[in-house]
């Protein structure tokens, strides 16, 4: 639906909008004429009287919210609101019973009639919906409604906003919704035959996890076991597709060889995530007022929320406002020299006044420092002027923010007799730089705000302001007095300088390192992997299997999960009568076939060259990690390729085409 101009024209001008640009968007949407072509025929052009805006342009979805304003624009309190989305209207009212809430129902149902008419816009009947949430059959009514001549029935459940709610959210029928269309997801992902691990895993991400997870933080308090066994059918499937194990393996064991997170552990991380935005939001928003009270008969969703970021510092959030800059500001322009000869060579030619920042983190103190010279008067060893702060601690600022922010004091510190110079500013953070070019809602906001602020002041006394990104392995004079500054501020014993509020970003690193922290295979599952992998789940994994092609990971996860084409486990679940090796000396487990078969002799040479003093460690063959492994440990590929090339050599864990097809069912 297009935006209609009549209505755009007295939502604006009711919201305040300039009567220039009022008339400008009016012009822009009169005396509007179109042609239809149909099979090379070319019809005459046609004036079109109400043609509003085309459905595509980025005018209509913008102009569409003064067209509604009016209707939707309502309080949120514990009395109700209302919420919409494009043509998508919701509102809602609160009170003891339905029947005490059935004239505020009808007062939004006039409301709405009557906007309509001054509007233009069609209602339709059929597609509205009128739902009471209780628990409480003694609350409940069954009494319809009217709406434009039909009678309206509550409805047992309503989509809102892609959201499946029933009468006594419970959401039972979403979650199994969202599974089903998850599964779904995961088997077109599976048909996809022959894909890389990597690409696998990227398609996954990209196509079926969004699906299981959207609105989470709506319904993940009323997922149980028995809710989430249904969601793990999709995980198993989509781990399956991107490493190639059996399907008897574990849905832990799987996700943690695919290196794909749990459904539990993504839903926790945005619950984790939602939490720190409430406290990002300015005083004036609804949820910024609502407090989490203990309730005693039960647990509300927002504090089962709350408990998933227990341990993150909240307290002290910066506030994050609706935009950075207004969009009419001109955005500073970093300029950005990823090439070391060309920007060694810029750095060499920088004249006037020459800012270098810098930031530094050391045993959890975050410093920042910098410097200023003016190359036309200060000698080498003078500075217009420097700095060394404290920002805070880890836990609370990171280097992103601490650049920021000693940009935002080199130019604060400029004296203001500097006119008419050029003002370079030069830092090694790419970051901090790209967020200056492109302002947003981000963490850091009122820092990048600043800074664009002192860049105006600079302008205003006749200064250009330019920034300069250059790699860090490019030397200059200042820049190493800028990171030495930042480093004496870093100094293990050093209290802030000022009190500023939390970094966001950070509280959303230590909430995700929190999430990692506790995640481990269960125990009752996992048995040989846990032992040939005391890492699991770790990062390591995505590397292992990230470079190896379809067949290669195939095989990697047979041998990694225990679960193999060989004797020893096929005698498990009924394939073969014998566990048994066909060598006759041993049972046929991942162990022997590696290291022992006598069948196999001449083709383990590669194999054994990679190392003398751990032949036969299963953990060092197959990128594991032993128990007796340092801290620092990663997979040696070497050995690992020249196990996957050997087992591929004797052709054991091949599956023929039947069997493959009999294995994915």
């Amino acid at each position: 639906m297009g935006s209609s101009k009549t209505g755009f024209s007295r939502g604006s001008r009711q919201e305040g909008i300039p009567e220039p640009l009022v008339k400008w968007i009016d012009a822009f949407c009169s005396k509007r004429t179109a042609t239809i072509a149909v099979n090379g025929f070319t019809s005459g052009r046609q004036e079109l009287p109400q043609a509003g805006l085309p459905q595509g342009s980025p005018l209509s979805p913008v102009l569409f919210l003064f067209f509604n304003a009016d209707l939707v624009q309502h309080k949120i309190d514990a009395n109700g609101g209302a919420i919409a989305f494009v043509d998508d209207y919701t509102a809602w009212v609160t009170g003891p019973s339905a029947e005490s809430n059935r004239t505020g129902i009808q007062a939004i149902i006039d409301k709405a009639l009557d906007w309509e008419k001054r509007s233009g816009a069609q209602f339709e009947g059929e597609k509205t919906a009128i739902i009471h949430f209780t628990r409480n059959m003694e609350r409940f009514s069954e009494q319809p409604f009217s709406v434009k001549g039909e009678v309206v029935k509550p409805k047992e459940s309503a989509k809102i906003l892609g959201v499946v709610m029933d009468r006594e959210l419970r959401y039972k029928q979403h979650i199994a919704r969202t599974a089903a269309k998850g599964l779904a997801a995961a088997l077109a992902l599976k048909r996809l035959k022959m894909l890389s691990p990597r690409t696998a895993r990227q398609l996954f991400v990209a196509t079926v996890a969004p699906v299981m997870d959207y609105a989470a933080n709506v319904w993940m308090h009323a997922c149980g076991e028995k809710a989430l066994s249904w969601l793990n059918r999709a995980q198993k499937i989509g781990a399956l597709a991107i490493t190639g194990a059996f399907r008897t393996a574990a849905t832990a064991v799987v996700e943690a060889e695919a290196s794909i997170y749990p459904v539990r552990e993504r839903h926790a991380q945005a619950a984790a995530s939602l939490w720190i935005n409430i406290h990002t939001l300015p005083g004036t928003h609804p949820l910024a007022m609502k407090k989490v009270r203990n309730t005693v008969r039960f647990v509300s969703p927002l504090q089962k929320i709350a408990r998933v970021a227990e341990g993150v510092r909240v307290d002290r959030m910066e506030t994050i406002q609706e935009y950075a800059v207004p969009p009419w500001v001109p955005r500073l322009r970093p300029t950005l020299e990823a090439d070391r000869g060309k920007a060694a060579e810029m750095v060499n030619k920088i004249s006037g006044i020459v800012i270098a920042t810098s930031s530094s983190v050391k045993k959890g103190i975050v410093g920042m420092g910098g410097l200023a010279r003016d190359t036309l008067f200060n000698r080498t060893s003078e500075t217009v002027t420097n700095y060394a702060v404290v920002l805070g601690t880890r836990e609370e600022q990171n280097p992103y923010t601490a650049e920021l922010a000693a940009i935002a004091m080199a130019l604060e510190k400029l004296p203001a007799s500097i006119c008419h110079r050029h003002i370079t500013v030069i830092t090694r953070n790419q970051s901090a730089l790209a967020a200056v070019g492109q302002p947003r809602q981000q963490s850091g906001q009122s820092i990048i705000r600043q800074i664009y602020d002192l860049a105006r002041l600079h302008r205003q006394r006749g200064n250009s302001v330019n920034f300069l990104w250059i790699p860090a392995e490019i030397d200059f004079a200042l820049g190493s007095d800028a990171k030495a500054a930042a480093q004496r501020a870093s100094k293990q014993g050093r209290t802030p300088d000022s009190q500023i509020p939390q970094a966001k970003s950070t509280a959303m690193r230590l909430a995700m390192e929190r999430q990692r922290a506790t995640r481990v295979l269960p125990v009752s599952v996992g048995k040989f992997s846990k032992a040939m992998d005391a890492a699991l789940p770790g990062k390591h994994t995505r590397h292992l299997y990230d470079k190896l092609k379809r067949k290669e990971a195939c095989v990697l996860a047979q041998l990694r999960t225990g679960m193999a084409r060989l004797n020893g486990f096929l005698s498990r679940i009924g394939a073969v009568e014998s566990d048994l090796c066909a060598c006759g000396q041993a049972r046929e487990s991942v162990e022997h076939f590696l290291f022992r078969c006598v069948r196999w002799t001449a083709l383990r040479e590669d194999m054994l060259q990679c190392t003398v003093a751990r032949r036969g460690s299963l953990s060092f063959y197959l990128g594991g990690k032993a128990p007796s492994d340092t801290r620092h440990w990663s997979p040696d590929m070497k050995a690992v390729r020249a196990t996957i090339k050997y087992a591929m050599a004797t052709g054991r864990l091949e599956l023929n085409e039947e069997e493959s097809l009999d294995q994915s069912q």
